[in-house]
C-alpha cells in the first residue's frame, strides 16, 4: 500500500465480497466500492480534473463520501473537504483559499453551496454527488495515473480558533504512515465492527477511524450528521459494534442520557476518545459504564495521530494524555528549545518526518513559524511526567501570566467542570492594573442552576492556589464556537482588551 487510492484497490484485491462500508440500509463492498471509485473518477476525468488539481468536496456522513474521496485521490488530485457546518461565508472563504478546480456537493447541501459561491472569487465547477450515478452498473478502469506517495493528497483546514483557518498540506506517504501507527497502537482488527460517528471532512472521522478501518478490511458503519445518544447506542447494539471513537463531549452525552442501561454494549470492546482533555470524573464513569478497553489519541491537523495513552496506561497514568506512537518523534522543550526535565512544562514540538504536514498552503510565514528544523511546533503545552508519558495542559497562545505566575486555563477549566451546575465552561485572561492579566471563567449553567460568582470562586479557592482563582466570572447562554464545534476564546476575550495596544 504505498498511496491512499491502493486503501479500495487493495481491499477489493485482498476480499471483494467482504462489507466494507454500511450507511443505514446502503451496503458496499470492497469491490464495490473500488468500483464506484473507479466510475466517479472517470466523472471527474470527464469534468477535466486532473493529477494535482484541488477537489473540494462538501458533504455530509454518507456512503457517497468515502466513493468521492478514493475517486479523487485516485485520479492523483487533491482532496479538499469542507465542513458542512460553515456559514456561507466561511465555506467561501476556504473555497477562495484553496482554489478547488470543482465543487463537489451532497445532497442536501446545494443551498449552502448556492448562496457561498455568491463570494466565489472566480467560478468554481459545481457537480452534484447523485447516488444514482456513482452507483451506476456502468464498469470504468481504474484511472492510468502513476501517484506519488509523497504528493499531496489532501488540505485540511485547520478550525481557526485564533483566526482564519489555514490549509494543512499533507502526503499520501504521511497519512499512510499516521494509519499505520493508529491502526497498531489502537489495537485495530480486520474483525472489528467500526462505528464513524464523527464528521468524515474532519480527520477524526476519515483519517483515524475510517481509512484505518478500511485499510485494514473492517467494516465501517457510518452514522448520519449529528450524535444522538439513543441512535448511538442503539447502532452499537444493533451491529455488534466492537470499536469506535468518541471526543470527550459525545462520553458526556452518552453518560448524561440515561439511556446506557436500556442497551446492550457488551459487544463493544475498544473506545478510542480524543480531540479535547477529559475531566477525571468522565473518565471514571466511562470505565464503569462500559467494559471496553479505552485508548486516548493524542495528535492535531498539523501532525497527525501522534501519541496514545494504552488500556494498560488507564492505571497509572489515567489522567495524562499519553506517550508518542512508536514511529513519532516527540520532544517537550523550554523556551530556549531544551528539554525539559520530569515535572517542568514545555511546548510539545513533533518531528515532521515521517508523519508530519508539508506546510501550510500558499502561507509561507505561518509554515516558517510552525516548522523550525525539522520539527512542528504544536502550540500544545505539557507536563514531562517520566518515562516518555506528558499530560497536556494548556494552549500555548492561551496560557495566561498573572503576577509574574503561569496560569493554565485548561486546569481551572478542569476544576470548574467538576461543579454542579456547570454545563460548558471557558477560562481566559483579562487585563489587570496590578497583576497584569487576571483569570475570568465564562460559565453556560446546566439547566436552571442557580450558581453565583460567589460559589464558584469559593469552589476553586478550596482546589487551587490562590493565583489560579478566577476574578471574575460570566454566566453565559452559550459560549462562542466555530464551525468544528471549538470554543473561540478570542471572542471571549476581545471585549475587554479593546483599545489596548497589548491584548496578553
Amino acid at each position: 500500500m504505498r498511496v491512499l487510492g491502493d486503501i479500495p484497490r487493495l481491499g477489493a484485491k485482498r476480499h471483494p465480497d467482504r462489507v466494507a462500508l454500511v450507511f443505514g440500509d446502503d451496503k458496499l463492498t470492497y469491490a464495490e466500492l473500488d468500483a464506484a471509485a473507479n466510475r466517479f473518477a472517470a466523472i471527474l476525468a470527464a469534468n477535466g480534473v486532473v493529477a494535482g488539481d484541488r477537489v473540494a468536496l462538501l458533504d455530509e456522513n454518507t456512503s457517497d463520501f468515502p466513493v468521492a474521496v478514493f475517486a479523487v485521490l485516485k485520479l492523483g488530485a487533491i482532496l479538499v473537504p469542507l465542513n458542512f457546518r460553515y456559514t456561507p461565508d466561511e465555506l467561501a472563504y476556504v473555497v477562495n483559499d484553496a482554489t478547488p478546480r470543482c465543487l463537489l456537493v451532497g445532497q442536501g447541501l446545494a443551498a449552502l453551496a448556492g448562496q457561498a459561491s455568491a463570494g466565489f472569487a472566480r467560478p468554481v465547477l459545481r457537480i452534484e454527488l447523485d447516488t444514482s450515478v456513482l452507483r451506476t452498473p456502468t464498469g470504468a478502469a481504474p484511472p492510468e495515473v502513476s501517484v506519488d506517495p509523497t504528493q499531496i493528497a489532501m488540505v485540511m483546514y485547520t478550525s481557526g480558533t485564533t483566526g482564519f483557518p489555514k490549509g494543512v498540506l499533507f502526503s499520501h506517504a504521511a497519512y499512510l504512515t499516521s494509519i499505520t501507527a493508529i491502526a497498531l497502537e489502537g489495537d485495530l482488527r480486520e474483525t472489528d465492527r467500526v462505528l464513524v460517528s464523527l464528521p468524515l471532512f474532519h480527520n477524526g472521522g476519515l483519517n483515524a477511524l475510517m481509512n484505518p478501518a478500511l485499510a485494514l478490511g473492517a467494516c465501517a458503519f457510518i452514522a448520519a450528521k449529528g450524535f444522538v445518544p439513543q441512535t448511538v447506542l442503539g447502532w452499537v447494539e444493533q451491529h455488534r459494534i466492537t470499536l469506535t471513537m468518541f471526543v470527550p463531549t459525545m462520553l458526556a452525552m452518552l453518560i448524561a442520557s440515561g439511556e446506557l442501561p436500556r442497551f446492550d454494549t457488551s459487544s463493544l470492546k475498544k473506545i478510542w476518545y480524543g480531540s479535547s482533555p477529559i475531566t477525571p470524573a468522565l473518565l471514571e464513569q466511562v470505565r464503569t459504564a462500559f467494559q471496553a478497553q479505552l485508548y486516548q489519541f493524542y495528535g492535531m491537523t498539523e501532525t497527525g495521530m501522534n501519541a496514545v495513552l494504552r488500556p494498560e496506561h488507564h492505571d497509572r497514568w489515567a489522567h495524562c494524555t499519553g506517550r508518542e506512537v512508536f514511529c513519532a518523534d516527540l520532544r517537550i522543550v523550554d523556551a530556549h528549545g531544551q528539554d525539559v526535565a520530569v515535572g517542568e512544562i514545555g511546548e510539545i514540538i513533533s518531528r515532521q518526518q515521517p508523519m508530519g504536514m508539508v506546510g501550510y498552503m500558499g502561507n509561507e510565514r505561518a509554515t516558517a513559524e510552525t516548522i523550525v528544523d525539522g520539527w512542528i511546533h504544536t502550540g500544545d503545552l505539557a507536563r514531562n511526567e517520566g518515562e516518555g508519558i506528558f499530560t497536556v495542559v494548556d494552549r500555548k497562545k492561551d496560557m495566561l501570566i498573572s503576577g509574574a505566575e503561569n496560569v493554565y486555563p485548561k486546569e481551572i477549566e478542569v476544576v470548574i467542570a467538576e461543579l454542579a451546575g456547570v454545563l460548558e465552561v471557558a477560562v481566559f485572561g483579562i487585563p489587570d492594573p496590578v497583576y497584569g492579566e487576571a483569570v475570568c471563567a465564562a460559565i453556560v449553567p446546566r439547566g436552571a442552576a442557580g450558581l453565583t460568582e460567589q460559589e464558584v470562586v469559593a469552589w476553586c479557592a478550596q482546589r487551587l492556589a490562590g493565583y489560579k482563582k478566577p476574578k471574575r466570572v460570566l454566566f453565559l447562554d452559550a459560549l462562542p464556537k466555530n464551525a468544528a464545534g471549538k470554543v473561540l476564546k478570542h471572542v471571549l476575550k476581545a471585549p475587554f482588551w479593546e483599545e489596548r495596544e497589548r491584548r496578553i
